[in-house]
């Protein structure tokens, strides 16, 4: 994606001018105005360079900045080729950190000899591999998360309905338990009501025994009592 920010002309800024550049110079790795593009052509020492309008450039920033041609460790253009490291060096890197490495190679004939159309080709079809298997991976994820979120509802509802059904089944259990007990209480109370009512009556026929003992042995005499 191309971005929306404008890249500045390098020489204008060093001059302390804000220009927006109108190309960008791979060698030189920065941006160039109208009048300092047209002199960069010119020069002889800068007229080979690489250059790209600015437009491109900024649609391509991000993979760009992976394939500078200067070292950003000693500001060098790169012109030589570790193939223990596989990777591009300047004079310095070469001196200060792959004094020990065999078999440096000038850059540009690693290039010539490299077979660039091929290689791209074959990280194309890399690419391309892993495109469709991450497509495929992810619809494949996709699926399953609708399919996971649907069982997650079905989930739900037949635990509603579970919870219903007992619900239902203690509400009737709850029912036939009150009725049973109503009708044990009821047999319960009518028997403790018949005997309290048997025990009433013994109490008034023993309180009238007490009453005529008490008649008989004030009022009459010790043979009526006797007898």
């Amino acid at each position: 994606m191309a971005s929306n920010k404008s890249v500045p002309c390098g020489p204008c800024q060093r001059g302390e001018v804000n220009t927006k550049a109108e190309i960008w110079c791979y060698n030189c790795d920065e941006g160039l105005c109208s009048p300092y593009s047209s002199l960069h052509k010119k020069f002889k020492s800068t007229c080979y360079h690489k250059t790209i309008d600015i437009q491109t450039y900024k649609r391509y920033e991000s993979p760009m900045e992976y394939s500078r041609t200067e070292c950003e460790n000693h500001s060098q253009q790169f012109n030589l080729y570790c193939p223990s490291h596989l990777m591009p060096c300047c004079d310095e890197c070469i001196s200060t950190q792959h004094s020990k490495c065999t078999g440096i190679q000038s850059l540009t004939s690693v290039v010539e000899k490299t077979k660039l159309e091929q290689s791209k080709e074959s990280v194309n079809k890399d690419i391309n591999s892993f495109l469709v298997f991450l497509t495929t991976m992810v619809n494949e994820k996709s699926r399953n998360v609708k399919k996971g979120e649907q069982q997650h509802i079905n989930i739900k509802k037949s635990i509603s309905k579970i919870r219903k059904k007992i619900n239902k089944h203690l509400d009737h259990l709850e029912r036939k338990l009150c009725k049973e007990a109503d009708t044990v209480w009821d047999q319960e109370k009518s028997k403790l009501t018949d005997l309290i009512t048997e025990f009433e009556e013994k109490i008034k026929t023993l309180e009238k025994m007490q009453d005529d003992l008490h008649a008989i042995t004030v009022h009459t005499s010790n043979i009526h009592t006797f007898l």
